[in-house]
């Protein structure tokens, strides 16, 4: 619905709920955005909401990123990738909650008007390289990178940022995951129930975001990415 892939709400469920080490929750998570940013993808591509230009180029940048974040993750300590986590959230929901006005303000809904201003190949590639890092780093996806990113660097009105990050996730975190499986890092006994939870979720999110209105979009990424960080960061404090 937003644009996130789901992991961001996963990584927490997978730590705080099962236990699972950060490597084995960035893993077993990437199952979950795979599924779900591949069945939005298909959604919006439908929709014809997604900036294929520029989605393939993030795509690109990410590739290595995402080789990189997942094997990182394997010399990362319990507490400290929980406050990572978290304070990396916190950052970028406060962002969005205090700057949403300032970019929606100047935004064109006119789907021609954001092609004519394309985001430099170079600027493209670079923020798909950190959100392929992040994506494999905390099995979130990367949509926390790129749709604050999209915001902030391209002209696309709020309902194709959602769009294009779905596709450039669907096309970056598939080598996450893949690197993730071949150091063991995933639960397979749980990618059933996650692909398929993720696939109807996909299908519903993307029809739901039709219906609601560009600030309250923002709204949603905002609260959730707070909550989900304070969520896993405050039981290491309590």
């Amino acid at each position: 619905m937003v644009g996130l892939g789901g992991g961001f709400i996963m990584v927490p469920m997978l730590r705080l709920l099962f236990g699972l080490s950060p490597a084995m929750a960035a893993g077993t998570s990437l199952i979950l955005v795979v599924a779900n940013s591949g069945s939005g993808s298909i959604a919006y591509l439908r929709q014809k909401r997604v900036d294929v230009h520029l989605g393939l180029l993030v795509a690109a940048g990410g590739f290595p990123g995402s080789i990189l974040g997942a094997i990182v993750v394997n010399h990362v300590s319990g507490l400290v990738f929980d406050v990572l986590y978290a304070g990396f959230l916190i950052v970028v929901g406060f962002d969005i909650i205090f700057n949403r006005g300032k970019r929606l303000g100047n935004r064109s809904d006119d789907a021609n008007t954001a092609n004519a201003r394309r985001m430099p190949v170079s600027r493209a590639l670079l923020i798909g390289l950190v959100l392929g890092f992040v994506s494999s780093l905390f099995g979130i996806g990367g949509g926390v990178i790129l749709v604050p990113s999209l915001l902030y660097f391209s002209a696309l009105p709020a309902h194709a940022i959602s769009a294009t990050s779905h596709f450039a996730m669907a096309l970056t975190t598939p080598v996450g995951l893949v690197t993730q499986l071949v150091q063991h890092n995933a639960r397979l006994d749980y990618a059933i129930p996650l692909v398929a939870g993720g696939i109807i979720g996909g299908q519903i999110g993307a029809r739901i975001s039709q219906h609601l209105k560009s600030p309250m979009l923002i709204k949603l990424v905002a609260g959730a990415l707070v909550a989900a960080a304070l969520t896993l960061a405050l039981r290491h404090f309590v």
